[in-house]
């Protein structure tokens, strides 16, 4: 499916991965540990079943990497935190459990698994009163773009620690330092192999590189952390490296050597915020494995065998107003991004966008109106096989609405949400090249979604 492929070239080794819940206000500072102690429960989740009026299920119909969450696939989250406090300590363990849409109703197996997002110790107090430190295995994230389901700054999962430190009630410096390692052969490789005493075979570990990354992050706040309103800005690095190794390429036994490999990141973010009224907008430049992300690895390297050719570049905007019985979500992006193939055209290189503009009204303070109208468009540096004329492209609009009851009252971010949806995507002839020829999103230039689903969070952790 061609599609596949340009998702690989935004994502080689993964698909994109669900988020968790995102912040009550997208745009004010984090929360500090509470002093409370004991356990508590908190919960992020989504749960859609739909169809395409064709006697289909519906299924997400996006073409770029980060399209609007609207017909986004179930997934749930479960977190158990343990506070405790000591004196003038406070720790807390965080343990979050995550499933995906593999649910039993709709697939009849008893085959669902759990991916463990964190499991970590942090500390509040123990050596500075305004310095946190924690370690263990987390997902390390900063402000999203709800609108598209996406982090397009620091957005990390990695086994390791960090501190923050927070002088004052304007600046907060955070540091992080860990490594992941993927189940892919860039990374890892295991043979079954004779012994020296020839009893059964063993398996020997022939390549295993993790990746080493380094985050630093520092935000200054014109007003205080903890005031209502005012301006942030952000400044954020990352730098990725990973050892050489040796790499079997066939049954026959033959080994290739992958040198030491590295890359980085640079961003920035600038957010205005009053309230719940809030505009982030950010930019991100990320060269060699920093192109890729951290749950990703290069499809193609150059012919020094590394990614140092790859390129991304990107800038995001998310915003909220609210006034009234109105409010307007907004979300944006455009990315470029290049592999490390060092070839003028290919399916690695491409630009892609998409923006997304949701107004809603509310009837009384637990019903309300949205509708979600849409546009997404990505460009191949590649020749259409089909056409032979110009590059690869495809775009689309989709048209949304969604009547919802909002148990918690008034608010864009107000959570859980009961919402009965209905979704029109319309491609132009390009979109729908992008799929493989007997793929029934390749045959319709007109796509119907109309589904129930719902949306909850809650006491969910956030950095």
């Amino acid at each position: 499916m061609f599609f596949a492929a340009s998702t690989a070239a935004a994502q080689p080794a993964a698909p994109p991965l669900p988020p968790s819940a995102p912040t009550p206000s997208a745009g004010a500072p984090a929360p500090t540990p509470s002093a409370n102690t004991g356990f508590s429960f908190g919960s992020y989740g989504r749960v859609t079943v739909a169809s395409d009026l064709r006697g289909r299920s519906g299924r997400q119909a996006n073409i770029v990497a980060f399209g609007p969450r609207l017909d986004a696939p179930s997934y749930a989250e479960l977190q158990f935190n343990y506070d405790g406090q000591h004196q003038h300590v406070h720790w807390r363990t965080v343990v979050t459990l995550a499933a995906n849409e593999n649910l039993f109703h709709f697939t009849g197996r008893f085959d669902q698994t759990f991916a463990v997002r964190n499991l970590y110790l942090e500390e509040r107090g123990a050596m500075l009163r305004d310095l946190t430190l924690w370690a263990g295995s987390r997902m390390y994230r900063g402000d999203d773009v709800y609108l598209l389901n996406w982090w397009p700054l620091d957005n990390l999962n990695m086994v390791g620690g960090g501190a923050r430190y927070e002088p004052g009630e304007h600046l907060t410096v955070a540091l992080a330092l860990g490594m992941n390692r993927l189940d892919d052969p860039y990374q890892l490789q295991t043979l079954r192999v004779a012994p020296r005493d020839n009893l059964s075979a063993v398996t020997a570990f022939l390549l295993d590189r993790p990746r080493i990354i380094t985050s630093l992050k520092a935000t200054w706040f014109t007003n205080s952390r903890s005031a209502r309103e005012g301006l942030k800005f952000s400044l954020y690095s990352e730098y990725h490296t990973m050892s050489a190794g040796v790499r079997q390429t066939n049954d026959t036994g033959h080994r290739i050597e992958l040198p030491a490999d590295s890359g980085l990141v640079a961003g920035a973010q600038v957010g205005l915020y009053r309230g719940a009224n809030f505009i982030n907008l950010f930019t991100r430049y990320g060269q060699g494995l920093g192109a890729y992300g951290d749950l990703r690895v290069p499809a193609t390297l150059d012919s020094a065998r590394t990614a140092a050719r790859a390129r991304e570049f990107n800038v995001a905007l998310a915003g909220n107003f609210e006034r009234g019985p109105f409010a307007v979500m907004l979300g944006a992006y455009y990315r470029y991004f290049r592999d490390a193939d060092p070839g003028v055209f290919s399916r690695a290189a491409l630009q892609e966008g998409a923006v997304s503009v949701r107004p809603m009204v509310w009837f009384g303070h637990h019903v309300g109106l949205a509708a979600d109208l849409s546009y997404q468009h990505i460009t191949y540096q590649a020749l259409d096989p089909v056409t032979a004329n110009g590059a690869v492209r495809g775009s689309l609009f989709r048209f949304g609405v969604m009547p919802f009851v909002a148990v918690n009252g008034r608010g864009s971010y107000s959570r859980p949400h009961l919402q009965l949806l209905y979704v029109a995507t319309v491609r132009d002839a390009g979109a729908q090249r992008l799929y493989a020829p007997d793929d029934p999103f390749g045959f319709n230039s007109t796509e119907h979604f109309l589904g129930l689903s719902t949306e909850w969070w809650f006491n969910s952790s956030y950095l």
